[in-house]
């Protein structure tokens, strides 16, 4: 499974991606995800809402126009209930804490494959 995580904490994010495995692009770019959705080379985009600037509903909102089709999952410090209320209906796989491990990377990576039939 190909996957972008979008983020400027490449360090902070490092274990989780490592759980999510080897087919793993970085990118600090939210445009340039953007722009490349339409014609996505990914299964799976990883949204660090606790990056600097980072506005992940209207990101998500954005992408959903040019690719309904990608699964999401999105970095954060909200609690899950609270969560789930800001984000649904957005179309999220699931969210991580802001400091995921490695194990929140390989369930993760364990749900999109369910989605995919590969589980």
């Amino acid at each position: 499974m190909h996957v972008v995580i979008i983020t400027d904490r490449r360090e902070a994010l490092g274990e989780f991606a490592r759980g999510l495995g080897k087919d793993v692009e970085w990118t600090a770019s939210a445009a340039d995800v953007l722009d490349r959705a339409p014609a996505s080379p990914w299964q799976l985009v990883v949204v660090d809402a606790m990056m600097s600037g980072m506005d992940y509903r209207k990101f998500l909102l954005d992408l959903l126009r040019v690719n309904a089709m990608l699964n999401t999952v999105v970095v954060t410090d909200m609690g899950e209930e609270d969560f789930h209320e800001h984000s649904e209906g957005l179309g999220v796989l699931c969210s991580v804490p802001a400091c995921p491990s490695w194990d929140d990377g390989v369930r993760a990576m364990d749900r999109l494959c369910l989605l995919y039939g590969l589980g």
